[in-house]
């Protein structure tokens, strides 16, 4: 089946949006905040490094494909639905990365910018004016993606390429995540 490509909306739209707002969430309530979503659809399990997108619909967030420029990762109108964009020939590994990331703007950021800012939409840049809502939202698609302890035991069991085709991850999050973990010794060495 074809992957429909839709026409990506503006940057700057005609109906006034801010940036998301940046939260300072500790790993714990990053943590806390996945445990309780994935607690809401216990149908839903992401070990396998399966597809997000029943996740997305529990979470009522929509999922298009757009032909470049891709500006935007998450669009939430002011009075519509939520959409996270992606690349429509993106690779399935970078876009599991991409959905989880735009699901952590939207658990992390969008309530909090929404009370900050009642009368404007919500967009989610994949260049942003400044990069700590997008670096939050990364460290939520890691845990959501890669949780610690799993991690942890396929990065010591084995090959990091191992690691990222396990977890559906692509190889340089695999290295990232460790080094936000603080695992210094090479997978698989002793």
């Amino acid at each position: 089946m074809p992957i429909r490509a839709e026409p990506m909306p503006k940057a700057y739209p005609a109906y006034p949006y801010v940036e998301p707002v940046a939260v300072d969430p500790s790993e714990d309530e990053i943590e806390r905040l996945i445990r309780d979503m994935l607690s809401q659809s216990p149908a839903i399990s992401l070990r396998d490094g399966g597809t997000l997108d029943p996740l997305c619909r529990a979470l009522n967030v929509d999922v298009e494909y757009a032909a470049p420029p891709n500006e935007i990762l998450l669009d939430v109108p002011l009075d519509g639905r939520a959409v996270i964009w992606l690349p429509r020939n993106g690779r399935p590994r970078h876009d599991r990365l991409m959905l989880a990331m735009g699901l952590g703007h939207w658990m992390l950021h969008v309530p909090n910018t929404r009370q900050l800012h009642p009368k404007a939409g919500v967009q989610a840049l994949y260049k942003p004016a400044s990069p700590r809502a997008m670096t939050e939202a990364r460290r939520f698609a890691y845990q959501l993606l890669m949780p610690q302890s799993a991690f942890i035991s396929l990065w010591y069991e084995g090959r990091a390429m191992l690691t990222a085709e396990t977890l559906n991850v692509p190889t340089q999050a695999v290295y990232d995540r460790a080094k936000d973990l603080m695992l210094t010794a090479e997978p698989g060495a002793a």
